[in-house]
């Protein structure tokens, strides 16, 4: 089973897999709509900091359920 066949199947099985996909996929789009911003202030780079951050958590997140279910499945 191949890495992208894996992360379809854990998006259609698994609920916590898909929320973490979901909320990634979220701050992604927020992260790059905040980036966009002129003129970036101090305040908005601290928290495209802390939505960097959070979004890495949920990647991580992501990958280690990944890991486990491709170990199952190999």
């Amino acid at each position: 089973m191949t890495r992208e066949e894996a992360i379809k199947k854990l998006l259609e099985e698994n609920k916590e897999f898909k929320q973490y996909y979901e909320k990634h996929d979220e701050l992604n789009k927020l992260v790059d709509k905040l980036e966009k911003h002129r003129p970036m202030t101090h305040e908005l780079e601290l928290e495209i900091e802390k939505l960097k951050k959070e979004r890495l958590y949920y990647k991580d997140m992501m990958e280690k359920i990944l890991q486990d279910y491709m170990k199952k499945n190999a």
